[in-house]
This record gives C-alpha cells, structure tokens and sequence, in this order.
C-alpha cells in the first residue's frame, strides 16, 4: 500500500461504525448502508488531499456521506418521476425484481440495532433534513457542532431541526404507542 492509502485507512477506520451505523439509519437498509459508507469513503479518499489534518475526520465523514445520501435521494426522486410506476405498475419489474422485492421485506421486517419496526418506520416517513439530525444527535450521538459542521448549516439550524424532527415523530409514535397526541404537538409540522 502507498502512503496515502495508509494514512487514509488509519486515520478513517475508528469512524467506520458510527458511518455505517448512521447510513443504516439513513437508508433503513443494510445492503444501501454499506453501499452508501463504501460511496462515502470512496469520495473522501478522491477528496483526501484537500483533508486538513488536525481537524475533525469523524464530522468531516459524516459530512461527505450525507451529501452522498442526499444526491443519491434526489437521484431516485427524479428517476420514480420520470417512469411514475403507480400509473402504470406494470413497469414497476423494470425497476424492482421479486427477489429485491423480498430482500426489501426481509430487511424491513426485523430490528436492526436496537430500533423497532414501529420507529424505524416513523423514522423513514421523516424528510431527509430531518431524518438526519435525528440520526446524528441521538443515533450516532455526534454534538451539535458535529451536526452543523456536517450538514454546513448553523448551530441554531440543527437545534431547530432536531427539535421539530423529535416532535414529528412523538407525533406520529403516540397513535401506535395507544396514547392520545398531546395538545400541543397536533398543531406541531
């Protein structure tokens, strides 16, 4: 290995399980998370020159994998726009075979570190901004400043994101937990 590929894999591998834990997150799925940490790395070693040593990899990482999610979610958006399946579902196995269809299930279907079926799912229903500062702040436990430098937004930003994500869900979860919505969050977003 050259130099660089050792200093890279050095300096990166004691970040590897808090990506993939956040990309699993992210995804919802572990075949998408693994392919969104090995885009994520893949973009930070063509970017690792421009890397400043002493500053914070972890977040830096963090940073390069979610707008790695975030292209990647509105790629897809664009491509179901672009062929509409509902209008014609006959078209949908040019896009999703039965085996990809009972892999999605299958991995839908069971608890993945710690997260139930009933959460992950409120989870997924959240938009991507705010499905990742839940997944940063109380998932991968980075601090806000991590967040902020991650997302490149203000601190106040990710407070008030996280904030409103954490409302959302306790939202959407009270029905299925078989208690009332407090007052206060049926008029929240």
């Amino acid at each position: 290995m050259t130099n660089r590929r050792v200093e890279f894999s050095q300096t990166v591998e004691p970040a590897l399980d808090g990506l993939y834990a956040t990309a699993l997150r992210l995804t919802g799925s572990a075949a998408d998370a693994g392919d969104l940490v090995q885009d994520a790395l893949l973009l930070a070693y063509q970017g690792w020159d421009r890397f400043e040593a002493g500053t914070n990899v972890r977040a830096w990482l963090h940073r390069i994998q979610f707008n790695a999610f975030v292209s990647g979610y509105r790629r897809k958006k664009r491509e179901r726009r672009a062929l509409d399946v509902d209008a014609d579902p006959s078209k949908a196995e040019l896009f999703v075979s039965e085996y990809d269809t009972r892999s999605s299930e299958e991995d839908g279907g069971v608890v993945v570190q710690g997260l139930g079926r009933t959460v992950q799912g409120a989870l997924d229903e959240l938009s991507p901004e705010f499905r990742a500062v839940v997944v940063m702040a109380d998932i991968a436990e980075l601090s806000y400043r991590e967040i902020a430098d991650t997302l490149g937004c203000p601190i106040g930003t990710v407070m008030s994101r996280l904030h409103r994500a954490r409302r959302m869900l306790a939202k959407k979860l009270a029905p299925k937990l078989g208690r009332e919505v407090p007052a206060e969050l049926q008029e929240a977003a």
